[in-house]
């Protein structure tokens, strides 16, 4: 029997979202992180229509 997949705590860097589902740009240290949630990135127009990151956005 394998031991389940130990996830990390991220939290968005942009609004505190805990455990955003979809994530960009995540950052671990020590068992938690940051990242950047899907909901902040298009908020900020920082994607295309088809949700691939636009040219000259860099995270």
């Amino acid at each position: 029997m394998s031991s389940p997949a130990i996830l990390f705590l991220m939290t968005c860097r942009k609004c505190g979202a805990s455990n955003p589902v979809i994530f960009l740009a995540p950052v671990i240290m020590k068992g938690s992180g940051t990242c950047i949630c899907l909901d902040c990135a298009e908020a900020r127009k920082w994607l295309d229509p088809y949700g691939n990151l636009k040219p000259g956005i860099e995270l």
